[in-house]
Order: C-alpha cells, then structure tokens, then sequence
C-alpha cells in the first residue's frame, strides 16, 4: 500500500539514474559489499563460490532478488537480499553470513554492508550528529569531498543515533545520492573524496569474528535514493518513500496525527498512578472537551520499590503492573480510554533489568554485565541479552501476555543506558561483534513478533530520547519522543523539527513553554494556555500541556487550538515539507515553513516570530505552487483572507507580520 501522493514525485529521469545500482544488485559478483576472510578481501560473492540468485515480486511496487554462494573450503555462505522499487528510485539490500561447515569458520573481519563509490564531479555530503540531550542536536552539517577529504561518522555507546545520525545526503550539481545505514546499535560509515566521486564504507562498526557451525551474523541493511534536481526535491521524494513504504501501517492503514493526553499525581514519572486517578483524570479531561486518541502512561506502572520502601522509575525489570496501585491491572484505564476511542500507551523499558527485581533473581544467565559494575549499587544496570534465543522467547511471551492481558495499544520501548561496553566486554578475543550483532537480530525479531501476535498494535521507539531511530527501526515503530531535551524551550526545539521533518515524519511534541513567568520547576503544567507554545508544539502527534485540576483554566482557547492543530496535523504530516527559513536555534530569529499537496492544490505556510526576534515582518515565498491558478489563503484564528496567483506567491511571496512570541498559520487552497 502506497501513499496517494507517491508516484507524481518521481521523474523518469530518477529512474534513469537508478539503473546502475539496479543492474550492480543483479549480478553476484558486482555487489557493493566486502569483508575480509583470514586477511584476505573478498568483494560480491566470487565466482568460485558458486554463487545462484532468485527473485520474486513482492507486490506491485517491490521484487526482491536474493543470492546465495558457499566457499567450499570453509562452508561458509553469503547471502545477500536485495530489494529494488518499481515506484521510487530506490534500492536496499542486507547481507547474511553463514557457517554451514562442520567446524569453526575463519575470523571474519571489516564485513562492510557497503563498500563502493559513489560517482558524483562536485559532491558535497550533507550529515548530522542526531541526540544527545544537548541544544546542539540534529544539528545539519555540509562538507564538499574534495579528493583526499574524509568524514567519519560512528554514534556513541551502541545506540545509532547518540551523537551521529544513520542518514546522509550527498549533493553533486543537479543531482544526488540519499543514504541511510539500518543498523540499531553501533554502525561506521566513511566517506571518502575520490577522483571518481566519493568512495563509501559503511557497516557494524567492529567485526572480527569466527563463526561455530549454525551460527550466522548479519550486516546493517542499506538503503540507497538517487534523484535529480535540487536538494530540496530529494528531502521530499525520500518522505514519500518513507510514508509510503517505511512508516507502519498497523492493520494495513496509513497513521493518522493523533492527540495525546496523560495525567499523574505527585511523584517522580508515573510511580503514583493508580487505577482510581487515571479513570478520573480521563473524565477530567472529557469533561473539559479535550477528546484524545491515546492515554500515556509512562514510567512507573511496575513494582518498582528501593530497599528502602521508596518507588524509584528506573528499577526495571519486572513487567506486571503494581498490584498495590493497579489490583485488577491496566485494563479498566484502557477500557475507559477506549470509550471515547483512545488506545492505551504504556511504556516499558526490557533490555535495562536492575537487582532489585524479578529478572535479575530468576533469570541472571540471560543477563550480560560489565566487570565495573558486578558489585555495584541495587540500582546498577545489567543488559537482557536478546541475542539469547531463550530470553527473547521469554520476552515476546511475557509482554505479549501484557499487552493482551491490559488492552496495550501503543507499546513504547525506551532504552535508557548505553549498551556498547556490555556487548564487547562479554565478546571473546575471536568473536568481536558477536553479541552486538545477536542482539540486534533478536531485537528486531522481538518487534516482528509483537507486531505479528498483536494486529494493530503500534510501537514507539524511545531511547533516552531519540538515540535508536534508525532506519530498521523505524520499519517497525514511530519516534514520538525524540529527545530528552528542551521540550519548553522553542527555538531550540523548532531547530530540531528543521531536521526531523527532513527524515522522519512522525513525531510528538508538547505544549510545555519554559520562557513565561513561572519559574523554578520546568515541568509544572499550571501555566495558562499558550498560543505561542501551542503553535510550537505542533506535530503530527500532539499532546497539549493542560491544569485538568484547574476551573478557572482557558478551555475554550484550548480546545481552540487543539481544533487548529487538527486542521493542520494532516499536511504536517503527509505534505511535502519546505523550510523558509535556515536552520537556527536563536530566539532572535523566525521561523517558517511550508507544507504542501501539490496534488489536491493545497497546504499551509507556518509563521513563528520568537521572543527576542526584533524584524516584525518576514516575507515568505512559497514553493511548487501552479503558477497560472489562484489561491485563498485564510488565517483561522484572525479571520483574515487572500487571493494571490501561484506565480505571486512564488516570485514574490507574502508578509508574515507578527508580534514578538507569536505565531500563525495560513491555509491556502488552489480555487
């Protein structure tokens, strides 16, 4: 199933440009793939391993073509899946490597999942260092390859995106490559100017390992766009791709933009909710006209008591909901929530297991720790090891049970240390990679399963905010928190969402402002309602910071703009997005961009002045407009009305003139 608005954005001349990659993805030996067999490299799969391929059409978009050959000294196999579109110019492919031999393999080492180059006259890589609870993140950089320049990108602690981000655009006169590394712990990727353009090597970032007869590893999944034109046409061919054939679609439907509520009492995240306070918050919110479409509760929910009698979030590791606060467990909050048509979301947090709970006493096999940490605090982390088939059946049973048992409808994953050193410190001298690598595969099998078992479910990928969200990843779930950082300070997060509308389209945000006159605790939600905030929060999930306590609260102006995020949530969300202004985290500056259906003739502009911003006019200029129709432009939330031609808003554009700490919207439709 494809997005309605995915095949008009792609030109012949994309696929014309596709065609090397596609015919290198048909032959065994021209494979942009190596790795070094006891010293020795090996490229594509040699002709003297006999290599045979077999393809097949997936459906009506997609034809998979695997190859398959077996070195008959060592029995060792390489298996390569490869995926081209018929709809995008895109392909993908994952490399398998297998001992089918009786007796150990020879150390394999620098397995690159691509190793190639990419031919361009005057390329110029665009990259970026993704979160890492820091004002400074997804920050976009540029950097010309000129022959003999080389960048090096590789995240920190085995999180993908903690520090670099697994997405890559390189620009070269008129066209271009998109990249993306799927690799959800600890990748590597090179690049390299060369007289031919610019060489790349991308892969698990450390391998050098033998294999036991039946044991197979795998290599980060690449996906490569090539497109014409200019840069700000490859942003949006790759979020049609995205929407279109990476973003789940739970029981085959697209996600829609949802709003999101939730309700606590005093204590730290979720560890003093109980079933009599989350039913009641619920009506509190109905009450007051706020009609969500999904109930958060975060951390928590699970026993999670101290020596010391005290609930502490982060002592994880038994997955049941209390039964002090919760007797008949989660499913009276989820069957309340679903009277008005809201699913239930509930946050979990499996490979982090603490001392003091049920997984570390019963199951300590399934556990990989650090040697600094074996007689450390109650509190000290252990790693559930995934790469463990026993655990991970264990996992997948148990929280499928959970999620059945409580009427689960957003399963959210957070992972909240780096697990790096756990992985390593357990690998022997000949088996570098190895637990790394297991893990990811028993990772994304656990998701598989739960996906499977549980129709409709959806899964939201957290860690420590946005630092697992790579590509793989993001085939099984949605981002919806990510970052950690600065969720109240607007220009920084605005600055974020320059980036996150580039490469990932689904996201949340929230209301939280942390520049008014309330001072001291940041998370405190009894501000008044905010336009501005209301307006920088918005995303294509929303979830509006509101005092249901108070009776004196501005619930009209709320439920006001709650209706101007849902008018708007849809473009936010699938049109092609344009910024109109340069990427900035300054309070001194504006910010504005574009959404827009070319295909049904409309979209929206989004004006943002900040609070130190002196220019009280900015003038924007829309982009991929019909030049010869005319145009209604309505600003909701003042009444005030245009009619311009496509070609004057194109040439000429339109004044935004706002207030310091305020912000608009302008509809537009082609009449």
């Amino acid at each position: 199933m494809v997005s309605p608005f995915s095949l008009p954005v792609t030109r012949p001349e994309d696929m014309v440009a596709l065609r090397p990659w596609a015919a290198r993805l048909q032959d065994p030996q021209d494979l942009p793939i190596s790795l070094c067999c006891d010293g020795t490299r090996v490229t594509g799969i040699p002709a003297a391993w006999n290599p045979g391929g077999t393809s097949r059409r997936l459906d009506a978009n997609l034809v998979e073509t695997v190859w398959q050959g077996l070195d008959p000294a060592t029995g060792l196999t390489i298996r390569v899946e490869c995926l081209i579109y018929q709809d995008f110019p895109v392909v993908e492919w994952t490399v398998w490597l297998e001992n089918t031999g009786s007796s150990p393999s020879p150390v394999l080492s620098e397995i690159l999942a691509l190793d190639s180059v990419l031919p361009a006259t005057a390329p110029v890589l665009h990259h970026g260092n993704g979160d890492f609870y820091s004002e400074e993140g997804y920050t976009p950089t540029e950097t010309p390859l000129l022959p003999g320049t080389e960048v090096s990108c590789i995240p920190n602690g085995g999180r993908p995106c903690d520090g670099a981000f697994p997405y890559f655009r390189l620009h070269d006169q008129g066209r271009g490559y998109t990249l993306a590394v799927g690799w959800p712990a600890q990748w590597s990727a090179r690049f390299t100017g060369v007289k031919e353009g610019v060489a790349v090597q991308a892969g698990q970032a450390r391998t050098r390992l033998r294999l036991f007869p039946g044991e197979r590893v795998r290599t980060p999944r690449i996906t490569l766009m090539v497109w014409t034109g200019e840069p700000a046409r490859a942003v949006n061919l790759w979020r049609r791709w995205f929407l279109a054939h990476v973003m789940p679609k739970p029981d085959g439907r697209s996600l829609r933009p949802l709003l999101a509520v939730a309700g606590t009492d005093e204590g730290e995240e979720f560890t003093a909710a109980t079933e009599e306070n989350q039913l009641r918050f619920q009506d509190q919110f109905r009450r007051r006209g706020i009609d969500f479409d999904v109930w958060w509760i975060d951390a928590g929910w699970y026993p999670c008591r101290n020596p010391e009698g005290e609930r502490r979030w982060w002592l994880t590791g038994t997955w049941q909901p209390d039964e002090e606060r919760f007797p008949r467990g989660l499913r009276p909050v989820a069957d309340h929530a679903a009277i008005g048509g809201a699913r239930l979301l509930i946050w979990f947090e499996p490979e982090r297991v603490t001392r003091n709970s049920r997984l570390f006493a019963e199951h300590p096999e399934w556990l990989l720790q650090r040697a600094d940490e074996a007689t450390r605090a109650a509190d000290a982390n252990a790693l559930l090891n995934l790469g463990n088939p026993d655990c991970r059946r264990w996992l997948t049973d148990h929280v499928c049970g959970q999620i059945q048992e409580h009427g689960i409808g957003v399963y959210r994953q957070d992972f909240n240390f780096p697990p790096l050193d756990y992985w390593r410190e357990n690998d022997a001298e000949d088996r570098q990679g190895w637990h790394e690598n297991q893990h990811v595969q028993g990772y994304l099998q656990y998701w598989d399963e739960l996906l499977a078992r549980n129709p409709g479910l959806w899964i939201d990928s957290c860690s420590s905010g946005g630092r697992r969200n790579d590509l793989e990843t993001m085939r099984r779930s949605v981002p919806l928190h990510y970052t950690d950082y600065g969720y109240g300070r607007h220009p920084v997060k605005l600055a974020f969402h320059h980036t996150l509308y580039a490469w990932i389209p689904y996201f949340k945000d929230v209301t939280l402002s942390w520049d008014g006159e309330i001072q001291g605790d940041e998370w405190r939600y009894d501000r008044e309602v905010d336009r501005y905030a209301f307006h920088c929060g918005m995303a294509p999930m929303f979830v509006p910071a509101l005092d249901i306590h108070r009776d004196d609260y501005d619930f009209a102006l709320a439920r006001e703009l709650v209706a101007l995020w849902r008018r708007a949530a849809d473009l936010l969300l699938y049109g092609d997005y344009y910024p109109l202004t340069r990427f900035s985290r300054s309070p001194e500056e504006w910010v504005a961009w574009q959404f827009n259906r070319p295909e049904r003739g409309d979209g929206l502009v989004q004006g943002i002045r900040h609070a130190a911003c002196v220019d009280e006019t900015l003038i924007v200029v829309l982009r991929d407009l019909d030049a010869e129709a005319e145009y209604r432009l309505e600003n909701p939330e003042t009444k005030e009305e245009l009619v311009r031609t496509g070609a004057e808003l194109m040439e000429r554009g339109f004044d935004l003139t706002l207030s310091p700490r305020s912000a608009a919207i302008w509809f537009y439709r082609r009449r």
